[in-house]
């Protein structure tokens, strides 16, 4: 018998899973559904305790008046959260340095956990390094989920500045550093495990866990989208994080072109104040923007759309890595997509089937997309069903979920001898 148990007064006791990480329900952004998953999951076969914020996302104040005690009494494992974070204040400096500080505080108030493993999950980067000294403060195995390769972004991104360069390489050097020497190494695609094992992690500790949606959420939104679209207009909806990665004012930029097709665009992000600008300088009015949704108003918009949107910058790194999660929610609507961006997450859709996918950054290529796909109601039910068909049968996240808890418990089973 591999050494997870160890029997004590005839019982098996089982090891001990500390996930240490920022985002985790009630919140429902792409970070907190993954994680509210794989905690589920994993408590089948560990002794799990979790050690996250007050929920933050997008702001703090978004979850007043919701008892956080009774939220977490639900679950089968211990819920520790410790301060609040708004995670977009302050500019893309400041807001490195508060994540850096963000996770500090998380990792000191983790150490008093009596643990044997150690995971932790991005999308911050800074969750590797603060998970692997607690576990090696604690004797401790080491796993470290990668949903973002953030660092790569930065790289992408410095341009031809010698200072930008010289620290988006530091940056990665630091993060990678920590991943190869982690016990495991966890990719959201296998593009991020391409690019982590590009970077030094060893092939065999490294594996492949994709997104996917929860049997939950997938029955709800195919409950909560069922019946026929009663519009005055065509719906185009986005829902999402509004950052700089996703570029939306190239969305706007095709709305102008197509304004008799309503836009809505639901979510939060560092980048949602610079584009409602933008939209009242266009003096749009068929843009609206529905801030931060909670589950069953997003489910509602869903219902209300007809065509639903996303749009990814491209660079090197996004176009191996990036599967936007967002858009296995879209599939469960049994609506058709429009996806603007390139590399694995249009590769991914082409091949399903369910999507109309175009060069990003270009507006007119976006307009006409839109306009060309409204026409055609026959496509956007095939596309839809596509869509729908493909993420009933191969993207439940618990599923998906297991593989990461039989890759644990093959691991660590391997006792000190593991790499």
């Amino acid at each position: 018998m591999w050494d997870e148990y160890a029997l004590t007064s005839g019982q098996m006791v089982r090891k001990r899973l500390l996930l240490l990480t920022q985002f985790f329900p009630p919140e429902t952004g792409a970070g907190a559904h993954r994680i509210g998953a794989m905690a589920e999951v994993l408590s089948k076969h560990f002794e799990v305790s979790v050690v996250t914020l007050k929920p933050s996302y997008p702001s703090p104040q978004e979850y007043e008046g919701i008892s956080l005690e009774s939220h977490d009494a639900r679950y089968s494992y211990g819920v520790k959260r410790t301060f609040a974070f708004n995670p977009h204040s302050g500019r893309l400096l400041l807001r490195s340095l508060r994540e850096q500080i963000m996770t500090l505080r998380l990792a000191l108030r983790a150490l008093p956990e009596s643990v044997d493993i150690v995971l932790t999950s991005s999308p911050s980067m800074f969750l590797g390094p603060a998970g692997l000294a607690v576990a090696r403060a604690k004797n401790a195995k080491f796993a470290c989920d990668i949903r973002d390769v953030t660092w790569g972004y930065a790289k992408d991104v410095a341009g031809t500045s010698p200072t930008m360069i010289f620290a988006a390489r530091m940056l990665e050097r630091y993060i990678l550093s920590a991943l190869r020497r982690a016990d495991l190494v966890i990719g959201a695609s296998r593009g991020i495990t391409t690019v982590v094992v590009e970077g030094g992690v060893d092939h065999d500790k490294a594996i492949t866990v994709p997104n996917g949606i929860s049997t939950d959420l997938l029955e709800a939104i195919m409950q909560g989208t069922a019946g026929k679209v009663e519009n005055r207009r065509p719906v185009v909806a986005y829902a999402g994080l509004i950052g700089y990665n996703q570029d939306l004012g190239v969305l706007l930029e095709a709305a102008r072109m197509v304004p008799d097709v309503d836009f809505i665009l639901a979510g939060d992000g560092p980048e949602l104040a610079l584009l409602k600008k933008k939209a009242g300088e266009l003096a749009l009015d068929n843009v609206s923007f529905s801030g931060y949704l909670s589950r069953d108003k997003l489910i509602d918009l869903y219902r209300r759309s007809n065509v639903l949107f996303a749009h990814v910058r491209s660079s090197p790194t996004i176009d191996a890595t990036m599967i936007p999660i967002k858009l296995f929610e879209y599939m469960a609507t049994g609506k058709p997509i429009i996806y603007a961006g390139r590399g694995a997450a249009a590769e991914l859709l082409r091949h399903i089937g369910c999507a109309v996918t175009v060069t990003p950054g270009d507006p007119k290529l976006i307009g006409t997309a839109i306009s060309d796909l409204l026409r055609n109601p026959e496509r956007m039910r095939m596309l839809g069903l596509r869509g729908r068909s493909r993420v009933q049968t191969d993207f439940h996240r618990e599923k998906l979920m297991e593989k990461l808890a039989c890759a644990l418990e093959e691991c660590f089973a391997r006792g000190p001898n593991v790499r």
